[in-house]
C-alpha cells in the first residue's frame, strides 16, 4: 500500500496513472499561458482517466460453440458427387483418344480406344473353328440318320424275295472264293503252256528270218518285213508268258482276300434280312457310337464358340465409354503406351453436383449436424463465396498428428463458377 499527497492509501498500480493525469493538465495549462492571443478561441482540454490493459491474448483455432454466434471453420476440397477414373478390363497398347481434357460428354460416348488388330485376327480365327465345328456336327448327326435307318431295316422283316437272292449271292460269293482258293486247273495251266510254245515257235522262226535277212548289219532291216514279223512276235511271246506266269502263281494274296471280302459282305447282306438279337444289338450300337459321334462335335462347337465370345467380348473392352455425363478433368497414359488393366485411362466428374469433404475434429464435430448451411470460402475465386449444407457425416474416425478427426461431406448450392475437384475451401459452418 502506497499514501498519495491526499493521504489515502492507493494500490501501486494506480499511482503512474494519476501522476500522468496531473503532468497533462499541467502541461496543457502551461501551453495556454505562453500562447499568443489569437481571435479564435482556445479549445478546451478535457481530462480523460488511463486505465491499464491487458495485452490481447494469441489466437487459437476457433472451435464450434452452441452458445456462440459464429460457426467453426475448417479446409476441405472441392470433389465431384459423380466422380469416376475409367480404366481398361484387358491389357493392350494405347490407340488413341476420342476425348481431352475439358469436353464434355454424354453417356456412352466412347472416351479411348486400344488396338485391336490382334483381336481381329483371333475373332476370324474364332469363327472358322465354329464353322468347322458345326460341319462336324453336321456330318455326326447324318452317321446317326444312317444308323438309325439301319435299325429300322434290321427290326423290319424282309421279303422272300429278297431272302432269296441275298441266299443266291452268298452261294455265288461261295463258289468264287472256291475257285480262287484251289488256284488254276491243270487244263488252265496246259492251255497256258501251249500257248506260250506257240508264241516262243513264232518268236524263233521270226528271228530265223530276220538274221537271214541280215539282221542288224543290214542297213535297211528296219523297213523289211523280217523287222517288223519279229517285234510281233516277240510282243506275242511276252504276253503269252505273263499269262503262264499268272495261271501258274494263282491264287495271289489280294485275290484271296478280295474273294474272302465278296463272300463276308454277302453273308452280311443276308443276315441283316433276319431281325435276329444280334442284328439288334449291333444297329443299337451303330446308333449309340453314332450318338457319342453327336456328343464330342457338339462340344468342340461350344468350346469353339466361347473362345470366338471371348475375342469379341475382348473387342468390346478395348474401347472405354463413358458412365454418366460429365467432363473429362483428366488423361492418363500417353497413345501408343502399353497399358494394364485398372490404370485410369480417363478420369470424368459431373462438374454440376459439387461436394466439399474436409475432416472436423472431434470437439468441432459436436456442433455439426446433417442439413446444417455453412460458408465456402474459395481462395481460385478471390471474394466470391458459395454456400453449401452438410450432406454426410463420416463413421470412421482417423487420427494424424494426434488429431482424431470425421469426414464431413457437405453438397455445394448449384452454381456457375469455376469450381473443380481437388480445389480447397475454408467452410465456415453457421451456429446451430
Amino acid at each position: 500500500m502506497n499514501v498519495n499527497p491526499f493521504g489515502r492509501a492507493t494500490r501501486g498500480f494506480r499511482l503512474p496513472a494519476l501522476v500522468l493525469v496531473i503532468l497533462s493538465i499541467a502541461l496543457v495549462g502551461a501551453a495556454c499561458a505562453n500562447a499568443p492571443a489569437s481571435s479564435n478561441p482556445a479549445p478546451t482540454a478535457v481530462a480523460v482517466q488511463a486505465t491499464a490493459v491487458p495485452p490481447a491474448p494469441t489466437p487459437f483455432p476457433t472451435v464450434i460453440n452452441n452458445d456462440s454466434a459464429s460457426g467453426a471453420r475448417v479446409t476441405g476440397n472441392f470433389v465431384s458427387a459423380n466422380q469416376a477414373a475409367i480404366a481398361f478390363q484387358m491389357p493392350g497398347r494405347l490407340k488413341e483418344y476420342s476425348v481431352k481434357e475439358g469436353d464434355k460428354v454424354k453417356a456412352g460416348d466412347a472416351l479411348a480406344s486400344l488396338d485391336t488388330t490382334l483381336l481381329e485376327l483371333q475373332i476370324a480365327q474364332g469363327q472358322a473353328a465354329v464353322a468347322s465345328a458345326q460341319a462336324a456336327v453336321n456330318t455326326a448327326q447324318a452317321a446317326v440318320a444312317s444308323a438309325e435307318a439301319r435299325l429300322k431295316q434290321t427290326q423290319t422283316p424282309a421279303s422272300a424275295e429278297a431272302v432269296a437272292a441275298a441266299a443266291a449271292a452268298v452261294k455265288a460269293a461261295e463258289a468264287n472264293f472256291a475257285r480262287v482258293s484251289q488256284g488254276p486247273t491243270a487244263d488252265d495251266l496246259a492251255l497256258a503252256k501251249a500257248n506260250l510254245d506257240r508264241a516262243k515257235a513264232a518268236l524263233d522262226q521270226a528271228q530265223a528270218l530276220y538274221d537271214r535277212a541280215g539282221g542288224a548289219t543290214n542297213p535297211y532291216s528296219g523297213m523289211l518285213p523280217t523287222s517288223v514279223g519279229l517285234q510281233q512276235a516277240t510282243a506275242g511271246y511276252e504276253a503269252a508268258l505273263a499269262q503262264y506266269n499268272l495261271a501258274k502263281n494263282h491264287p495271289t494274296i489280294a485275290e484271296l482276300a478280295g474273294a474272302a471280302a465278296q463272300l463276308a459282305q454277302a453273308k452280311s447282306v443276308q443276315a441283316s434280312l433276319v431281325p435276329t438279337a444280334e442284328n439288334l444289338a449291333i444297329a443299337q450300337a451303330g446308333i449309340t457310337q453314332a450318338q457319342a459321334g453327336v456328343m464330342q462335335a457338339q462340344a468342340g462347337v461350344n468350346q469353339a464358340q466361347a473362345a470366338l465370345d471371348l475375342a469379341k467380348a475382348n473387342l468390346g473392352n478395348a474401347t472405354i465409354a463413358a458412365p454418366f455425363d460429365g467432363a473429362v478433368v483428366l488423361t492418363g497414359p500417353k497413345v501408343g503406351e502399353y497399358v494394364n488393366p485398372g490404370v485410369p485411362i480417363v478420369t470424368l466428374a459431373d462438374l454440376s453436383k459439387m461436394q466439399v469433404v474436409a475432416n472436423v475434429d472431434e470437439i468441432t464435430l459436436s456442433g455439426i449436424r446433417v442439413g446444417q448451411n455453412a460458408t465456402l470460402i474459395v481462395d481460385a475465386l478471390g471474394e466470391k463465396t458459395l454456400t453449401a449444407r452438410v450432406s454426410k457425416i463420416g463413421l470412421w474416425a482417423t487420427t494424424q498428428g494426434g488429431v482424431t478427426s470425421v469426414p464431413v461431406t457437405l453438397d455445394v448450392t448449384s452454381t456457375d463458377a469455376n469450381i473443380y475437384p481437388g480445389l480447397s475451401a475454408t467452410v465456415q459452418f453457421e451456429a446451430q
